[in-house]
C-alpha cells in the first residue's frame, strides 16, 4: 500500500476555480479517504512575465504564440515551485504534461495521468479552437508520449480516450485503466428527490434541462429545434438553460434562460434547477466527457444526448435515451414525443436515475482509484 499519493494540475490543487472544479473534488474526497495526503500548488500568477517573455521569443522566431504551458521553460519553472521531496511520492497527473514523467522517476518516484483526453485528440479537434503554432503543439506531443511511457499509467475519464492511448501513443493495454470522475456537486445537500408530477408534455410542460456555456458546441441549436417540432404536434415542453443567453436566441419560443448559477456559492439554487427538469439534455459533437450528464444524473434526473466520444459513457443504459450523430432535430423530436406519449418509460428512465446516482459520485471515484492502486502495488 503506498503511503504517500500527491495530485498535480496546471494550477492549485486546493483553488476549487481550478479547471472547473474536478481537481478540488477529486483531491478533497481522496483526502476525506485517507488515499490522498500531498495537494500540488501552482501560483499561476508568477508566470505571468514568463508567459510574456516566452511568447514575444517565439513571435520573433517566426514561431508563432501560445502553448507556453506546454513549454520546457514553463515546466521547469512549474516543478521548482513544488517540494522536491514530493517527486519521490506516488503522483496523480490531472495534466498531460506536467510535471514531467522523468523529473518523478529520476527522483524515485511514480507517477500516473488521470486525462478526460489526449492532446492528440484535442489538437485534432476543431471545435476545441485550440490556437497555437504547430511548433507548440509538436513540442507538446513529445513530452507527453514521453511522459506516457515512463507512467505507471494512463487512467482516462472516459473510454473513448484509448483509441488514441493506444493507435498513436502506442501504449500497450495493461497500462491503460478508465475511472471516470464524479459530478462537481456537493451532494450531501441533495436530501430526498422529489417525485415528477404524471402528464409532461401533455397537462404540463416536459422540462428539458440544459447546462453549458459553449452553448452552440453542446448542441442547444439542435434541442431547441427538436422541441419546436414537438409543439408544432401540440405537445407542451420547455428547455431550461443554465448558462448565458445569446442574442441569437433571444425571444425563441419555449426556453427560459436562468443564467449562470455559481455551483460554489450557490450549489442549492444549481441543483433545484436540474433536478426540476425531467430529462436532462447533452448534444455536443465533440465532448471529453459530459460534466453535466453525470450532474443530472447525481440528482436523478434521467438524460439523453449524443452517444459519441466522453458522453458514451455517461449515457448510463437504462437511465439515458442515446442518439446517434447521424440523428437530427426530427428524430429527437420522434424519441421524445414516444416518451411522452408513454408515462411508465419516463417513470422508468427516472427511477434508474436515481439507481445509478452512486455511480457518479467522486467516492465511486476514489473507490475505484485505491483499488486501482492497491492492485498494482499490493
Amino acid at each position: 500500500m503506498i503511503n504517500d499519493i500527491g495530485v498535480a494540475v496546471v494550477g492549485d490543487v486546493l483553488d476549487i476555480n481550478t479547471w472547473s472544479n474536478t481537481p478540488w473534488y477529486f483531491y478533497h474526497e481522496g483526502a476525506r479517504q485517507g488515499l490522498f495526503n500531498q495537494p500540488w500548488r501552482l501560483d499561476m500568477n508568477k508566470f505571468s512575465t514568463s508567459r510574456k517573455i516566452w511568447n514575444a521569443t517565439q513571435m520573433l522566431s517566426g514561431k508563432g504564440k501560445g502553448g507556453y504551458q506546454y513549454s520546457e521553460s514553463f515546466l521547469d519553472k512549474a516543478e521548482a515551485m513544488i517540494q522536491p521531496s514530493w517527486f519521490s511520492s506516488t503522483v496523480i497527473s490531472m495534466n498531460q504534461v506536467f510535471p514531467r514523467a522523468r523529473k518523478v522517476t529520476s527522483s524515485g518516484g511514480q507517477i500516473y495521468y488521470y486525462v478526460d483526453m489526449t492532446l492528440a485528440d484535442l489538437f485534432a479537434e476543431r471545435s476545441y479552437n485550440v490556437n497555437i503554432s504547430e511548433t507548440a503543439k509538436r513540442k507538446a506531443l513529445e513530452i507527453e508520449k514521453e511522459n506516457y511511457e515512463r507512467a505507471a499509467g494512463v487512467v482516462s475519464m472516459a473510454t473513448w480516450v484509448h483509441t488514441s492511448l493506444k493507435d498513436f501513443y502506442k501504449l500497450p493495454a495493461g497500462k491503460i485503466h478508465a475511472i471516470m470522475p464524479g459530478a462537481n456537486l456537493p451532494l450531501e445537500t441533495v436530501g430526498v428527490v422529489p417525485d415528477m408530477k404524471d402528464g409532461a408534455g401533455i397537462t404540463r410542460n416536459l422540462r428539458l434541462g440544459f447546462i453549458g456555456k459553449d452553448w452552440k458546441r453542446k448542441g442547444l441549436l439542435t434541442l431547441l429545434d427538436a422541441r419546436d417540432l414537438l409543439e408544432q404536434k401540440g405537445y407542451k415542453v420547455n428547455v431550461i438553460v443554465i448558462g448565458p443567453s445569446p442574442e441569437e436566441l433571444t425571444g425563441r419560443r419555449g426556453v427560459e434562460f436562468t443564467g449562470f448559477i455559481d455551483k460554489r456559492s450557490d450549489h442549492q439554487k444549481f441543483i433545484e434547477v436540474i433536478r426540476g427538469c425531467d430529462v436532462g439534455c447533452l448534444f455536443s459533437e465533440s465532448e471529453a466527457l459530459g460534466i453535466s450528464v453525470l450532474e443530472f444524473l447525481s440528482v436523478g434526473v434521467p438524460v439523453i444526448g449524443y452517444a459519441h466520444q466522453g458522453t458514451l459513457d455517461t449515457l448510463i443504459p437504462g437511465a439515458s435515451v442515446r442518439f446517434t450523430l447521424k440523428d437530427g432535430a426530427d428524430t429527437i423530436a420522434q424519441r421524445l414525443s414516444s416518451i411522452i406519449d408513454n408515462p411508465p418509460e419516463l417513470r422508468s428512465l427516472r427511477e434508474r436515475a436515481r439507481s445509478a446516482q452512486e455511480n457518479v459520485t467522486w467516492k465511486s471515484t476514489i473507490n475505484q482509484w485505491a483499488q486501482l492502486l492497491n492492485r498494482r502495488h499490493e
